[in-house]
């Protein structure tokens, strides 16, 4: 196996980790809960299946988010193939081009802007983790490497 000459890997920026996001749903749960209590202790007792209701959501929504923890996208250039590995939630990609007959097809339509590496006829999204700005930045880092094709939508 070849050392690549240019990798370019990129996850998703996780501001709140998984240890600090399970405290803040606890945090979110009980104020939840106590609030929901006190309401209960006055006789508004409709008040806590709602509240509880309302904490099960939002531990769907923290499980959902969790599956995520682990994404990433690697681009690989080398000097016979052009690799691209990624992970989206449990999806895990591999998509692996001899490097003289691989593209990368540059989309624009207004601001926005995409990036798909193509041989033959298939074509799979890249920089999917980046802000089009990324992506434009991506694409000009790319240049000269690998071949860019430019595809103007409207």
């Amino acid at each position: 196996m070849e050392i690549p000459s240019y990798v370019v890997h990129t996850q998703p920026n996780r501001s709140l980790g998984a240890g600090a996001r399970r405290g803040a749903l606890a945090a979110i749960a009980a104020t939840a809960l106590v609030i929901a209590a006190a309401a209960t202790a006055i006789g508004a007792w409709p008040v806590m299946p709602f509240a509880g209701l309302e904490v099960a959501l939002l531990v769907l929504a923290f499980r959902m988010l969790a599956r995520h923890d682990r994404d990433f996208e690697r681009l690989e250039i080398g000097t016979d193939e052009v690799r691209l590995e990624a992970r989206e939630a449990q999806c895990f990609t591999r998509f692996v081009a001899r490097r003289p007959w691989a593209n990368v097809v540059v989309a624009r339509r207004g601001e926005r802007c995409s990036l798909r590496l193509a041989y033959g006829a298939r074509a799979v999204p890249v920089g999917r983790m980046l802000s089009d700005e990324g992506r434009r930045r991506l694409a000009e880092s790319l240049r000269g490497r690998i071949p860019l094709r430019e595809s103007r939508e409207t």
